[in-house]
């Protein structure tokens, strides 16, 4: 007889299959009785792990398993389960639960070794840059991160939190409030996922500082130079480095820290672009930049260990120096961040392992600033990230998910990144080529065949930036081309062929045929508005104009899509910059 085929989600570090096959009879049966009384949660699974093994079904207390892991086995006698702590057993539960959903009439025989290669797994949500997802989306979202086992949660944070007496910050941003943040930790925990409050504390503070109220505290409140681009910004973005600015990020941290059980908070601190342009500008050049940054960045770490939390921060001043790297406070975390394939993942974990820094590695969906995603680019970059974690022993990883400018684009098209960068973080070699389908299905609640149709078409999506030759850094061509200005139209044509816009016309057209054969009414219109968006950018690319009764029909579509997963603060935001123009309603 033939072995059977099994599908896993993640797959598992090793499968031996045995050859032959254990009854499973309905219910009474004890086999269908010992399935169906799986632990489903912490509590469960505590509870099972103390209560003595019995039974020719039974789970076991093995601590020799380690952390997460567990060690199944199917025989003609009975079902074996041993793991080493309660996480093992979930883990362990979830991949028997997946082999009785494939054979629910009879199991085949066969022993499975698992656990991870990475004690932490996170995942990280913008929240801020316009898009609050609604709380029934965000305890969905914690359903299934418990099923790609996920360990740790971030809701990236600048405004976007109901903080006591700054109404006028986020008045317009249908915050979290404390009682949301509350029911959704109980969620996490239940799980096993530890909600990390992260709250960004020097750098991206624009939120803040376009307020009145706020603006003196700005390292440049009369607006700074982008030292990247040359262009002059009036909303100032980084907090000056003096006491003011650390007693108002106190503030914020006592406001917020309460509603979280988890011992971490993530301080941000990356990228402060205008630190030595103003009020720093006399100690950055008696100092240099990055001591006046480390001496600040210190003393944020330090109101975090004063309130009990290890302080995690972005990494990415701190390796720009890397001879000050091992001066920073030796018991915080940094995140060494990078979004594109071929980033230095390799050098900069190396250096942090030889520093002996506990650390974590932050790879992205690369699905912002797209309305289709950059899978080809995501998948590199993840693969690139995870494998040097484990190689250089990180504690982890953290996979991010951005809204820069606008947060455009459907929830979906972070899917297929999300699948694959959390699985090869479970076990890295055995899932370099993950179950797209599974991982589908799983995130969007879905059907197998909507999962599979869903992956499908998002797969045809993600490869829309590989049929122009010319590329750009952290965003695709379609959205530049429909969300510029008019003045910025021709330096973005520039190496475009019409050819190639021809090309990825009819690429989309295919697209928007795949997702035609989603069951699913809201993943096949998010993703069919995605697709019409990016051939409105390469229309207008063609010179071919957006015809107002076209623009306004997108615009409406994107309004009525927002509202289904995400609160109303932010749209008007989102909806202006989407055409590259203020949007008058």
């Amino acid at each position: 007889m033939a072995l059977p085929v099994l599908r896993f989600f993640p797959r598992p570090r090793e499968l031996t299959l045995r050859g032959g096959w254990l009854k499973a009879p309905p219910l009474p049966h004890p086999t269908s009785v010992f399935l169906a009384g799986l632990p489903t949660n912490m509590d469960e699974a505590r509870a099972a792990l103390a209560r003595p093994p019995e039974g020719a079904c039974r789970i076991v207390h093995a601590p020799e398993r380690g952390p997460e892991g567990y060690h199944l086995e199917i025989l003609a006698s009975g079902i074996r389960l041993h793991a080493g702590d309660a996480h093992g057993l979930l883990y362990g539960a979830q991949t028997l639960r997946q082999i009785a959903a494939q054979h629910p009439d009879e199991l085949p025989h066969l022993e499975i070794t698992d656990s991870p290669d990475l004690p932490v797994r996170g995942f990280m949500l913008d929240v801020s840059r316009t898009r609050v997802p609604t709380q029934a989306e965000l305890l969905a979202l914690v359903r299934a991160l418990g099923h790609l086992r996920v360990n740790q949660l971030q809701l990236y944070v600048e405004h976007a939190f109901a903080f006591r007496g700054h109404e006028d910050a986020w008045r317009d941003a249908s915050p979290l409030t404390p009682a949301e943040i509350r029911e959704l930790d109980e969620a996490c925990a239940a799980l096993g996922i530890e909600l990390v409050p992260n709250l960004n504390t020097f750098g991206h503070m624009e939120r803040w500082l376009r307020h009145p109220r706020y603006r003196a505290m700005a390292e440049c409140p009369e607006g700074w130079i982008h030292p990247l681009t040359g262009q002059f910004k009036e909303i100032p973005g980084t907090l000056r480095p003096d006491q003011a600015s650390l007693d108002f990020v106190a503030g914020l941290l006592d406001d917020t820290l309460p509603n979280f059980r988890s011992h971490q908070v993530n301080i941000g601190g990356d990228e402060p672009w205008e630190l030595g342009q103003g009020f720093s500008k006399q100690a950055v050049a008696e100092r240099g930049k990055h001591r006046v940054y480390l001496d600040h960045l210190k003393k944020l770490c330090a109101l975090a260990t004063a309130r009990g939390r290890t302080p995690q921060f972005w990494g990415d001043i701190l390796l720009e120096d890397l001879a000050l790297a091992q001066d920073a406070p030796a018991d915080a975390v940094p995140v060494v961040w990078g979004y594109d394939a071929g980033h230095p993942f390799k050098e900069q974990c190396g250096r942090l392992r030889e520093l002996g820094r506990n650390y974590l590695v932050a790879p992205g969906t690369s699905a912002w600033q797209s309305f289709t995603g950059r899978l080809d680019n995501a998948l590199t970059n993840q693969a690139e990230a995870v494998g040097a974690a484990v190689r250089h022993e990180a504690r982890g990883i953290l996979l991010t998910t951005w809204g820069d400018n606008g947060h455009h684009q459907p929830w979906p098209t972070a899917w297929l990144p999300m699948a694959a960068g959390l699985a090869m973080a479970w076990r890295f070699t055995a899932n370099l080529s993950p179950d797209h389908a599974r991982g589908c299905s799983v995130l969007g609640g879905l059907s197998a065949a909507d999962g599979a149709a869903a992956a499908e078409t998002l797969r045809l999506m993600g490869t829309l930036d590989e049929l122009t030759a010319k590329s750009v850094r952290n965003r695709s061509l379609s959205w530049d081309f429909l969300t510029c200005g008019p003045e910025a139209l021709p330096g973005h044509l520039e190496g475009l062929k019409a050819k190639e816009a021809e090309a990825s016309l009819a690429h989309l057209d295919r697209c928007r045929a795949s997702a035609a054969s989603i069951s699913d009414r809201r993943v096949r219109e998010e993703l069919t508005l995605g697709v019409d968006l990016a051939a409105a950018g390469f229309r207008r690319a063609l010179g071919r104009g957006l015809p107002s009764e076209e623009r306004a029909s997108l615009l409406a579509r994107h309004r009525e899509i927002w509202l289904r997963r995400c609160r109303l603060g932010g749209l008007d935001e989102s909806c202006a910059l989407l055409f590259g123009e203020p949007v008058r309603r």
